[in-house]
Parts: structure tokens; sequence; C-alpha cells
């Protein structure tokens, strides 16, 4: 869909829009549980479930409430929807993600077609308790719109039981009880994904395998760059260390305009560098604001030989400053012209609960 979803005529947009009941009651809605089974011939399982007149109506109103908390509230009083791209290292917050899944992002737009394969042709046999995933289909204005829960389907234990309550008496019920409602972590329409919980999309599409094939990628194309001409066993090295987690999602994120942009500018980059370093002033004073200024740059030079401008990798070394450099991400103020470093992954060796 080429159709920006702050426009009018964008079913979100509308949807958010609905006034009425009788608007409402012209939705078709179609509530499926899905499991996600990678290893069997079918990557996914869907079992759809029928809706009582009552509860259908209740959750296409709580779609609507949850769509209009994705928006964020103007000074005029209009609403509209936050939207960023999809970023492998951040996301902003009250900021939908889109991402495009069409046939040129490879795996996930393979998965998006089994899924929805699994949809179409729904599995009786399938059992409830099984499922891991909700998704509500409504079908409104032409389209179809698919909104993903995260949500399991609660079961009595031996440790915990579900009860109704009943004439002032409890019984047990084992039965498995259905959760509906609650946020939206993720819409689909056609080719686009709108993420508010990136962890769920990760998972429902198993976007890490995309994640390391994009790592492996770039670090082949790093690698063979001509700046890189170091050892065999420094090169293996330093991939290797840019498996660990928290440099994954950094490299797999380098897109080819900006590897592009690194081979063809990485001389000039040395070569100012090596003024930087040679215009240190005499006066202690004096040095240390030269290198408050440049901070984050003084660390490259233990990774850059820049008279034969070339990459090196000391043994012992990490590629976190390698990353910054390769990653765009030291950065000058126009203000005070200082150097600095994006925020989007200064923390990462700190986020060891991040799973990539």
């Amino acid at each position: 869909m080429t159709l920006a979803i702050n426009k009018p005529n964008h079913p979100l947009t509308k949807l958010s829009r609905l006034a009425t009941p009788e608007e409402l009651r012209e939705i078709n809605v179609v509530f499926s549980l899905v499991r996600k089974q990678k290893e069997a011939d079918r990557y996914y399982r869907a079992k759809s479930l029928s809706l009582s007149e009552s509860l259908g109506t209740w959750l296409k109103q709580q779609i609507l409430r949850e769509t209009r908390a994705l928006q964020i509230t103007e000074s005029d009083g209009t609403r509209r929807f936050a939207v960023g791209e999809y970023h492998l290292e951040v996301q902003k917050h009250e900021r939908l993600a889109r991402l495009t899944l069409d046939e040129t992002i490879g795996i996930p737009y393979e998965r998006k077609k089994r899924l929805l394969q699994a949809l179409a042709h729904p599995d009786s046999l399938l059992e409830t308790t099984d499922t891991e995933f909700q998704i509500v289909q409504l079908e409104f204005d032409g389209h179809r719109l698919y909104f993903f829960f995260y949500r399991k389907p609660k079961q009595s234990a031996s440790r915990k039981k579900w009860a109704f309550g009943s004439s002032n008496e409890l019984t047990e019920t084992s039965e498995e009880l259905i959760e509906l409602g609650g946020k939206i972590e993720f819409i689909m329409i056609e080719n686009e994904l709108y993420i508010s919980r990136l962890q769920s999309f990760e998972y429902v599409f198993d976007y890490r395998d995309h994640i390391v094939q994009a790592r492996d990628r770039n670090l082949d194309t790093l690698t063979d760059m001509p700046f890189f001409a170091i050892g065999e066993a420094d090169k293996e090295r330093f991939k290797h260390d840019c498996t660990a987690f928290f440099h994954t999602r950094t490299v797999a994120q380098m897109g080819e305009k900006q590897m592009d942009a690194l081979e063809q500018n990485f001389k000039d980059r040395c070569s100012e560098l090596r003024m930087i370093r040679n215009n240190i002033p005499a006066s202690s004073d004096r040095e240390q604001e030269y290198r408050q200024a440049y901070a984050p740059l003084w660390e490259l030079y233990d990774f850059l030989d820049l008279e034969k401008e070339l990459v090196i990798y000391p043994e012992g070394s990490r590629p976190t400053v390698l990353l910054r450099f390769f990653g765009n991400k030291i950065v000058q103020s126009f203000l005070t012209k200082e150097f600095g470093l994006t925020d989007s992954i200064e923390n990462a060796e700190q986020q060891t609960d991040m799973d990539v």
C-alpha cells in the first residue's frame, strides 16, 4: 500500500474515524488463534473461532478504541499516527515502526505468505492450548486488516486454578480461558506492518533469522573492502566478535547506501583524522579542550593505520569502536562543533536481556 497512513482514505485512519454503531456493524470480524511451528512442514497453523454477536461487537469496538490509542493528539484536537521506519536497534516511544514486507525483504515476506495461507486454511484439529498468539481480522473498506496480539490461552495448573462464581459458589473450570482485547501489538495491511511492540513482531515472524542473515551479508561486504586488508585470522576474529547479540543488530542495520558511503569516504576520514591528531595544541589547557571536542574520535586511532589508510584489529579488541565508525554513529554538533555519539545503541552492551 503506497497511501500514507495519515491520509484520510487510508483504512487505518478511516477506521479510527468511525463514529456510529451502524458503521461498525458493516465490518466483518474473524478471530483466529495461531501456533508457530518452524520445524514442521507448515510454518504456522491457525484455528478460527466463531464469536457471539455481542462478543463480536465488543471486539470491534475494542479494536477501534485501541487503534485510536495508537494515535497522538495534536494541539488542535486532531489525531494522527506517529510513524517512523522500522529500526533494528531502537524504537521511539509512542511511535509506530513501519516495515514493508515485499519480495525484496526475503525471509519475512515468505513468513507473511505462510501465515496468510494458514489463516485461509484453518486447522480444526489444532488444540487451543497449543496456540501462542491471536489475530483479529477485520474486512473493512475493501481491505483486510490484521491485528496481532501475543497472548496464550489461560489454563488451570497445579498451583493456580481458574473458577467461575455463581450464586455465591465458585466452580472450577477445566476449559481454556481466552483473553480478548488489550493493546494492539502490531497491524498488517497488505504489504505493510505498523508495529507497536517490536518483540512480539520479531517473535511471530522469527525475524531473528532475517537479522542474522543481514548481519552475515554485511560482515562479508565489510571485510572484503580494500581498507580491510588484514590477515584472514584477524578478519575471522572480527566477524566472530560481531556475532555477539549487542553487535548483531548494529551490523545488520547497515544499508547498501551506508556501505557505499563508507567505502567512498574512508580515505577522506583517515586524512581528517591525521589532521586532527597533528593539530593537538601544545598548551595543556588547550589540549584538554581540544580532546574534549573530538572525544569520540580518539579511540579510533587504535583501530586505524592512518598512514596506510587501513583498518587494524588488535588482539583482545572488541568491535564497538569500529562499528560506531562503520555504522555512522559518530556525529558533530552544529551548535558546538563538538563530536558525539548517536543514542541508538550506546547502551546496547548493558541491555543483556535483548535477544537478536
